[in-house]
């Protein structure tokens, strides 16, 4: 797919000089944590092009948001420079399309800190200020945190600082074969690698994930999200303990800056959907999987079928962190959230010398409000947590219904009390058919 990157105002500019397109300008919230927000009508990057993001040195996330029918096609470099010869930038990189955002096998990454690609219809600010994919800014309250409105208009000005949240809103899509180039509305795929730098993060949340080539955050965090129904994400933010908050998006309210500054409007989610663009939900479906690991598609719909609130992971995810012993290390964290999570040829690591990190599959660490009903693991796959002369990690796989595991698990230490945890559960059926390391339920 060619190069195309339209702005939708003219707040934001595009520069092309050969394949450099320079892109400045957009509107900054101003403030401590100050953000530039540029809308876009298309953004699609060949694999010979850069897209230089021009920016200040203050920015703190660059968010990108791309309001077209077609998903972004990404499959050249990606880079954040700052204006100034001498100055560095450590801006966030966020690229927001509900259509879809898809890397291509020739994409790369050149940005100082964190990537983030998003379905999302809108992103929450301070728990308080919506902003849409078109650019609309409102205010609303998230349930049982009403009270009385601004009175002043929402604005650019009011959302700077790291989004909150990621309103979620489900188009529908009808089912396809599961080895087919076809995927639904609000789809993130990834065909090549991305990698950021040292104690980075990667966070990719749409309505169906898969990553099919390399994700790498040395010592950070990668988290797949995939969410089906109407709901607002409320994740925490990278750096921290990996927690999340699902709200309905029927429970939350528009806040009306009416004269008396007190009246909350309940908006319900047909509104909610008109206003940001939504949809339907779809079912659930299965896979049949043989005694010897091998898995047999049914005449049913399998997991692998693309659809909402399904993460197919194919290929690789390393957080693994080299810090010698004794240095200041930092253990990655791997976090896949989903209503289906499948693993297929999937090798993940969150290794380390000095202290292996955490993996999460299924379910939260601490919170039990985004569960998986559905994991497989097939026999190609591994999943470590292993550390080299220190204490391993910890891997949790959870299904509220069913797991089946048929890869391997290892946390292992630099000796055998230096071991760490490995628990693969369900709440109904766990199926383990090939030994997985240490493994507790």
């Amino acid at each position: 797919m060619p190069t195309s990157i339209q702005p939708a105002t003219s707040d934001t500019t595009v520069v092309r000089q050969s394949n450099q397109l320079n892109i400045v300008g957009g509107q900054s919230t101003g403030g401590a944590d100050a953000n530039v927000i540029h809308q876009f009508e298309r953004f699609n990057l060949n694999a010979d092009d850069t897209a230089n993001f021009v920016i200040d040195s203050d920015v703190a996330n660059v968010i990108s948001l791309i309001n077209d029918s077609q998903p972004s096609t990404i499959n050249g470099l990606l880079k954040l420079i700052g204006n100034e010869p001498n100055l560095e930038s450590n801006a966030n990189l966020f690229l927001v399309n509900p259509a879809g955002v898809i890397f291509g096998a020739d994409v790369r990454l050149n940005i100082p800190a964190n990537l983030t690609a998003t379905t999302a219809s809108g992103l929450l600010f301070q728990d308080r200020y919506l902003l849409a994919v078109d650019g609309a800014v409102s205010e609303i309250a998230l349930p049982n945190r009403s009270g009385a409105s601004s009175s002043a208009t929402p604005s650019i000005t009011d959302l700077d600082g790291t989004p909150s949240g990621y309103l979620m809103l489900t188009e529908s899509a009808s089912s396809s074969d599961p080895f087919s180039a076809t995927l639904p509305t609000g789809s993130i795929q990834n065909q090549g690698e991305l990698e950021v730098s040292p104690r980075s993060s990667i966070t990719l949340i749409g309505q169906y994930v898969q990553n099919d080539g390399d994700i790498v955050a040395p010592g950070g965090a990668v988290t797949l999200t995939a969410s089906s129904g109407n709901n607002l994400l409320r994740l925490s933010p990278p750096g921290s303990l990996i927690t999340l908050d699902v709200v309905p998006a029927d429970t939350l309210a528009l806040v009306s800056p009416l004269s008396d500054n007190s009246a909350i409007a309940a908006l319900p989610n047909t509104d909610l959907a008109q206003l940001l663009t939504g949809g339907n939900n779809q079912g659930a479906n299965r896979i049949e999987v043989n005694a010897d690991g091998s898995q047999t598609l049914t005449s049913e719909p399998s997991p692998l079928t693309p659809k909402a609130g399904t993460v197919l992971a194919r290929g690789s995810i390393d957080v693994s962190d080299n810090t010698p012993v004794g240095a200041s290390g930092s253990p990655g964290q791997v976090t896949i959230l989903g209503d289906q999570i499948n693993l297929i040829e999937s090798h993940i690591s969150a290794d380390g010398i000095s202290h292996a990190g955490t993996i999460s599959i299924g379910g939260m660490p601490i919170e039990d409000s985004f569960n998986a009903a559905y994991v497989l693991v097939d026999r190609n796959s591994n999943v470590s947590a292993n550390s080299a002369e220190s204490r391993a990690g910890i891997i949790s796989i959870w299904a509220d219904d069913t797991v089946q595991f048929y890869g391997e698990a290892t946390a292992t230490g630099g000796s055998s009390d230096l071991d760490g945890i490995i628990s693969i559960d369900a709440g109904v059926d766990v199926d383990i058919r090939q030994p997985a390391g240490n493994t507790t339920r």
